[in-house]
């Protein structure tokens, strides 16, 4: 070895810390660790700039390194030690204390790391056997251990078993094992979150000392370390569904175990009736289904099989029922009302009594503990509250006792909470100081945290259920089950005795109801739905399921369904419905990523979409703490006037530039702003995602020509660095994840800021930057064509969930705004929204009026705000919000429209009232918009077609059939020699709209091409026009004839409401209107300063010239 020690980082070296022409060998102690300390402080202060410092190699020379542990090189202990592996950088620490304890011939590096490795060698021998006898101890101890024979014994016998265990009787983690012990080789294990995949499969390699290598995997989406020699498989529910959907008899499988079933998500309820149907076709697959809390009976009827009772390992939890701090729910304890819920098909979560967060149990409880249990004595504590505000609240309240008595840190768990503040759960309090986790249900099962041995349980737990009618959710506080309140309690007897406080009778304990009710019986059916008119699995309404959904909710789906044109109107899969069913998102996300795809602004989209997808990154903050002031007005900052998915891709934006600018640091700007910087990495990786799925469909969709954006040998060069520093850096925080201490003010001891963040080399390794500002932003200043394209691709998904303002906005508070939908009216926008904040963007025409002015009170209703979701809370509100032109918008969209017989008057989806002032206007705009409706259904149905893989496109055209559209007989030419040439042009086109593909040749693709953009262009202008008309609410009186599947003619007992139009000052000169021409008898499309010309030109000096405003 050289006489100078490198560095691991690329800057500095230890040598340049020395005293000029100093040298030292392995015995200069002080020297050398003085060297090392400057050489460290120095690569601290160097790391502050949030750019991580780069590894210069191991501690040794690159050539010592190829011969040893290279792969490409074949190196010596490849097959042991291979570079950048955990092993590597554990031997590179051992190789550096070993140089602590021994002076080498500094030119015999290669015999110093030959003799390093057979020390190594026997260190893990000796590590690896301790660790095989500990394990197998450990293994013996599990409960389930001695049932592995008769769990073989009774799936060979039935082919199908269910394991009740209870928690911590092994049953994730050994079933495999014994599985594969039996002779088993074909094994799939799914789990329902993502995150217990990856680490079951490291824990089951791990417990086998890695003895079975590749042939235990897991795999997830867009990730997995699945081979060719994969005995076991971890995987999602949703991931098998997937191969379900490509080979319907499972054939890669010979035994699939279904783990956590008690949970009762839809996925994992729909796949279990699946795997019945499959179990009567293949006789020689095995199933198992495991849970901690299995409704055995449930569960052993549906699929008529034994069940096998696993005793958990657990310790006595003492259940004290902490009494005479309320009344009982009288609700809840009626004897009759029980009877009824237990006997009901539909079960229905019990709504809990309205009431106030009371602190002083807790408290009460929190100072009985300080009394009757030593502060010697090891335990924390794990309250259940039921949402954000309920925890938020008590966690005040018990801050001011930990203060007082300095004997508790407060903690909090909920979805919603900053990531790293999540972490802090599993750190270690200090000697004689106990922690206090306040948490929603997230703790019941999905964390598990060391240590707890009190629990406090309110009982309460806030569930979202779905409102089939209004396609709203509702998110609302309810008693839990007896499984649940199980579960909780059992989080107190993992690692000792332990006590639960339960603050309920022990008589409403015995009302509760068995089971939690499951996702099926509350939530949406879309994709449920879809997925079985895709897999051809008969009616939904008669479907197997293990406990069925109401109908209503059933018809609803459907309903939404075709409305999003995945089914016609004879309940047929489309092929946009096939396409949805085949990808793995929600069919809402699904439609506008293809909807993109098809308008030629696939990344645009990508990015928007992505954004739609996570929590809003910006971080609640308090109005009223006046420290808060100046983050909430840069949160502010982002807002956006055309809605809430384009605040959040300003935010993703503007992150992006400071993430591509090396001299900023992107955590101090997201604290600046108050963004949780966690969401932004999720929407980048959501959009990688969704850009996978994308090129899966259509492998040319995206433009990836990038190949000379920057210099490869550079780049690689670099992302060598990186990812050999991102290993390092995992390895090194691994080990100092053991040693976190909390101290009283909930920091972290020995956490700096300059700590390499490995969320940040992560997206470096994963994302080119100055790639995805290229083709995954948009100006948003200027780019106003793709916004508007944008605009359109979020109503057509998103259809019908449009509302339209009050009339008497105008004249209420900016927090009292109501807006209404055909289903439900008196709704609020969520505080959270762009448009909350600004309420003049929804509020006023635009520009300062009278509020005693009629414009002010008809100028909210030119415009719709199209929401993403409908959520039910204190009140219902509106959030995920998007300004769309309201008349252009449901004139594209809208699936019923009655017109008056001259259409100065049309009525949208019975709902929209909408009045033109010149009927000959409003008869070309319907043209134009049925038209416009008309060619991008059909462009976008053969492109779906082509990305499929048909070579044609299927038109229905048996009009008597079943399926086909309900158009009327052809009307008689009698009466067609009547109707407006408008509408007789909306007809013929109609009657012409199916043509077929016959091949996608290059000649389509080209000609595709170039009507998409066309259409696009039109689309564009159509939605930027000025109307002269108004939209309010209104209903249809009659329907009388039916020109196209969405329009009926002369359905309305309306008169005409045609009146001059006369030509305002008033109007902006930039702006586009349809103007009809009463001298020259046409519509025209024209700014103001075109049709003054127009006027003067085509009105004969001896007319009268059209009416003028001065």
């Amino acid at each position: 070895m050289s006489n100078r020690r490198s560095s691991r980082y690329q800057t500095p070296t230890e040598e340049r810390y020395l005293p000029s022409g100093e040298r030292y060998t392995m015995g200069d102690r002080d020297k050398r660790a003085q060297a090392i300390k400057q050489a460290k402080d120095h690569v601290k202060k160097w790391a502050s700039k949030d750019k991580p410092p780069r590894p210069d190699g191991p501690l040794w020379d690159q050539e010592t390194d190829d011969l040893f542990f290279s792969r490409r090189r074949r190196g010596l202990v490849t097959w042991w030690i291979p570079t950048g592996s955990p092993i590597y950088y554990e031997f590179e620490g051992f190789y550096e204390k070993l140089l602590q304890t021994i002076s080498p011939d500094p030119q015999s590096q290669w015999e110093t790391i030959r003799h390093s490795l057979v020390l190594f060698y026997d260190f893990q021998e000796k590590k690896r056997n301790a660790l095989k006898r500990k394990l197998d101890e450990n293994r013996q101890a599990l409960p389930i251990t001695p049932y592995a024979n008769a769990i073989v014994h009774t799936l060979k016998e039935h082919r199908l078993l269910l394991i009740a265990g209870d928690t911590g009787c092994g049953k994730s983690t050994q079933v495999p094992q014994i599985l594969m012990q039996a002779g088993f080789q074909k094994i799939a294990c799914t789990q329902p979150r993502r995150i217990a995949c990856s680490s079951l499969a490291r824990r089951v390699s791990y417990e086998t000392m890695n003895e079975y290598g590749s042939e235990i995997a897991y795999q997830v989406r867009f990730e997995g370390t699945k081979t060719r020699r994969t005995r076991t498989l971890f995987l999602t529910e949703g991931l098998l569904l997937r191969q379900y959907a490509m080979d319907n008899t499972l054939s890669m499988y010979d035994v699939i175990v279904v783990d956590e079933v008690h949970e009762r998500h839809m996925t994992g309820d729909f796949l279990l009736a699946l795997l019945k149907q499959l179990m009567t076709v293949r006789k020689d697959l095995y199933l198992v289904l495991m849970s901690a809390t299995i409704n055995a009976e449930l569960f052993a009827h549906y699929f008529d099989a034994p069940t096998l009772v696993v005793p958990g390992k657990m310790y006595d939890v003492k259940i004290r029922y902490w009494k005479h701090h309320r009344h009982e729910d009288k609700r809840l304890i009626d004897d009759a009302a029980y009877e009824k819920r237990q006997a009901a098909a539909i079960k229905v979560s019990i709504p809990s009594r309205s009431e106030r967060l009371d602190a002083a149990p807790y408290l009460n409880i929190m100072a009985h503990i300080d009394e009757t249990t030593p502060e010697t004595e090891r335990g924390d504590m794990l309250i259940f509250l039921s949402g954000i505000n309920e925890i938020t609240s008590l966690e005040q309240e018990l801050k001011i006792y930990a203060e007082e008595t300095q004997k508790w840190i407060i903690l909090i768990l909920h979805s919603s909470v900053a990531i790293d503040d999540q972490d802090k759960i599993f750190d270690l309090p200090p000697q004689g100081i106990r922690k206090c986790i306040i948490s929603s249900n997230i703790a019941e099962t999905s964390v598990t945290i060391d240590g707890i041995r009190f629990i406090v349980d309110s009982g309460k737990v806030k569930e979202s259920s779905h409102e089939a009618i209004t396609n709203s959710k509702k998110l609302s506080e309810f008693w839990i089950s007896k499984a649940s309140a199980k579960q909780r309690a059992g989080r107190a007897g993992r690692t000792g005795p332990g006590e639960c406080y339960r603050l309920y009778s022990e008589n409403e304990f015995l009302h509760f109801n068995d089971y939690s009710v499951p996702e099926i019986q509350r939530g949406a059916l879309e994709s449920i739905l879809l997925n079985i008119k895709a897999l051809q699995l008969g009616d939904p309404r008669t479907f197997d399921y293990i406990e069925a959904p109401s109908s209503e909710a059933v018809e609803a789906s459907v309903q939404l369904l075709q409305n999003l044109g995945a089914l016609d109107q004879a309940e047929r899969i489309t092929n946009l419905g096939m396409v949805l069913a085949n990808l793995p998102v929600d069919t809402v996300i699904g439609k506008m990523i293809l909807l993109g795809y098809v308008l030629q602004i696939g990344n645009p989209t990508l990015s928007l979409v992505a954004c739609m997808s996570v929590q809003s990154p910006f971080v609640h903050l308090s109005s009223s703490n006046p420290a808060n002031a100046s983050t909430l007005k840069n949160q502010k900052s982002f807002d956006y006037h055309h809605g809430d998915p384009f605040t959040l891709l300003n935010v993703w934006q503007s992150w992006l530039e400071i993430k591509n600018d090396p001299k900023r640091s992107s955590r101090q700007w997201c604290r600046q702003h108050g963004i949780e910087e966690q969401r932004l990495y999720e929407i980048t990786k959501i959009r990688t995602q969704f850009e996978h799925i994308l090129k899966d469909f259509q492998p040319e969709a995206l433009d990836d020509d990038d190949s000379g954006s920057l210099d490869q040998i550079e780049a690689r060069h670099s992302r060598h660095q990186q990812r050999n520093l991102l290993k390092r850096e995992k390895h090194g925080q691994q080990s100092r994840k053991k040693r976190r201490i909390l101290s009283m003010h909930q920091e972290e001891e020995g956490t700096t800021e300059n700590e390499v963040d490995i969320r940040a080399l992560e997206f470096s390794l994963g994302n080119n930057v100055n790639q995805l500002q290229r083709r995954g932003t948009l100006d948003l200043k200027h780019d106003d064509r793709t916004i508007q394209l944008l605009k359109l691709i979020v109503c057509s998904a998103l259809y019908p969930q449009f509302s339209i303002g009050d009339p008497h906005n105008p004249h209420r508070k900016s927090d009292e705004l109501i807006f209404h939908t055909p289903v439900a009216s008196f709704l609020s926008l969520h505080p959270t929204s762009t448009l909350a904040h600004h309420p003049d963007w929804v509020r006023e025409p635009g520009e300062k009026v009278r509020k005693d002015d009629l414009q002010a009170e008809q100028g909210i209703q030119n415009q719709l705000v199209c929401y993403l979701q409908l959520l039910e809370t204190s009140k219902p509100y509106l959030l995920n919000l998007t300004r769309t032109p309201g008349i252009q918008t449901l004139l594209l969209y809208a699936k019923k429209l009655d017109t008056n017989e001259d259409c100065s008057v049309i009525v949208a989806d019975a709902f929209y009232l909408i009045k033109f002032k010149t009927s000959a206007v409003a008869q070309y705009v319907l043209l134009l918009a049925s038209k416009l409706r008309n060619a991008l259904e059909r462009l976008f149905n053969q492109k779906l077609g082509q990305g499929a893989g048909r070579v044609g496109i299927i038109v229905h055209d048996d009009s008597t059939s079943e399926g086909a559209h309900c158009i009327p007989p052809l009307i008689t030419p009698s009466v067609r020699h009547h109707l407006p040439l408008a509408i007789q042009d909306i007809l013929d086109d109609q009657e012409n709209m199916a043509e077929v593909v016959d091949l996608w040749t290059p000649t389509v693709e080209a000609a595709f091409q170039s009507e998409i953009k066309s259409i696009s262009d039109q689309l564009v202008e159509f939605m930027t026009t000025s109307l002269s008309a108004e939209l309010l609410i209104g209903k249809s009186t009659q329907f009388l004839e039916m020109i196209t599947p969405n329009l009926w003619y002369d359905s309305l007992n309306i008169p005409s409401c045609a009146c001059p139009v006369e030509l305002d000052n008033k109007i902006p000169d930039g702006m586009k209107m349809y103007w009809y021409c009463q001298h020259c008898d046409n519509t025209l499309t024209l700014r103001k300063s075109q049709l003054l010309e127009h006027v003067a030109s085509c009105y004969t000096p001896s007319g009268p010239l059209p009416p003028m405003l001065d």
